[in-house]
């Protein structure tokens, strides 16, 4: 039967290789036997979701036998009114993921085009591709992990139909600043396809002397019309347990985008949730806050340890060992400590660990630091 299925599978499948969340707590805490765990693998908003997020879902449960909003309209309008977009300059996802998937399945031919990125970029990008069979292409980085523009400009050939750019980039946390970005764009070929991710777009955007750029600039300039900018209400906004990301682009990228999508892709109380939760600028100056005082946090306490951690405008630090880290990996999740290991995005020798309360990153440190110390 195997060799049945088998015969089937397209190649391009068969060498997939599944995406790996993090471990749930829940799984953890059985798994190991233990009363207690901590997370910090997901980039998760330690704080939750706004209280009036919680609130405008409470109210749609008793509407779950009702389909939602195939166009998510109210969710549309309010975002449409937030950011600045009209509503047909709007698309929305389940997460960033289903739309980095629907940016391939629209716009890519298999076999023909290719996807350009980055080393270390976010490993969607990269799984979408292979799973339309689309070629791959990533370009050099600095020792720092610092994207070198110039390599993915020269890289570019006429087959090269979408150019993806996290910014800041997950799992590095480093960041494009204004002025190479902009000097990116003059230089990009007029018929490729930007795609600028920025799901930690409200935890960068006022990190002051930065110079992280606001890609909405951008998206009329006639030199380059083909820009789409995704954002996310998984991270600082705390709901990545309903999955809800947006895209921004020229109306007739989006047009063509819904044409591809699956209808009802946002369930109901994603959509009130996510619209409540715009209303909230308390919540996310606060989680902003404690975002970027942990990552100074952490990278201070790392430092300490000896280890190379690297600051990010996010609310999470790359952290290098110096050494394998599946071993160490294990250690801790046996003492209850959930992080990423980087071994697939290309870095074995790394771990990425999110921002979680003040307690949770003394008892991130302090366990991590006993484990070494082993």
């Amino acid at each position: 039967m195997n060799n049945l299925i088998d015969s089937l599978v397209p190649d391009n499948i068969k060498t997939l290789k599944a995406y790996k969340p993090g471990k749930p707590i829940e799984a953890l805490i059985k798994e190991h036997g233990i009363n207690k765990a901590i997370k910090v693998a997901s980039n998760e908003n330690p704080l939750g979701p706004s209280p009036l997020a919680l609130e405008a879902a409470a109210r749609e449960l008793e509407k779950l036998h009702i389909y939602p909003d195939g166009d998510s309209h109210d969710l549309k309008e309010v975002l449409s009114a937030h950011v600045g977009v009209s509503t047909d300059e709007l698309i929305f996802g389940a997460g960033s993921d289903e739309l980095i998937d629907l940016i391939v399945r629209t716009f890519c031919k298999p076999g023909q085009d290719q996807i350009l990125t980055h080393k270390y970029a976010f490993i969607s990008y990269k799984l979408s591709a292979q799973a339309h069979n689309v070629e791959f292409i990533e370009t050099a980085v600095d020792e720092g992990y610092q994207v070198d523009l110039d390599a993915l400009l020269e890289a570019i050939t006429p087959k090269t139909r979408v150019v993806f750019l996290a910014n800041p980039n997950n799992p590095t946390g480093q960041h494009i600043r204004r002025p190479d970005l902009e000097r990116f764009l003059s230089r990009l070929p007029r018929e490729v396809i930007l795609v600028m991710d920025e799901a930690y777009y409200e935890y960068a955007i006022d990190s002051e002397g930065k110079e992280y750029p606001n890609s909405l600039t951008y998206r009329h300039e006639t030199s380059h019309p083909l820009l789409i900018i995704l954002r996310t209400f998984s991270k600082i906004y705390g709901l990545a347990g309903l999955r809800v990301g947006y895209a921004m682009a020229d109306c007739a990228i989006v047009d063509y985008m819904n044409r591809v999508r699956r209808p009802f892709n946002i369930n109901r109380v994603a959509q009130a949730a996510a619209a409540a939760s715009l209303q909230d600028s308390a919540h996310v100056e606060q989680s902003r806050v404690v975002a970027h005082q942990g990552t100074r946090t952490m990278v201070e306490l790392m430092t300490n340890l000896g280890l190379k951690a690297y600051p990010s405008l996010t609310n999470f630090t790359l952290v290098d060992l110096g050494k394998p880290v599946d071993s160490i990996y294990r250690q801790l999740l046996n003492l209850g400590i959930v992080v990423r290991p980087l071994g697939p995005w290309g870095l074995p020798d790394h771990l990425r660990i999110s921002v979680g309360t003040s307690e949770e990153i003394d008892s991130v440190i302090a366990t991590l630091s006993k484990v070494l110390g082993s």
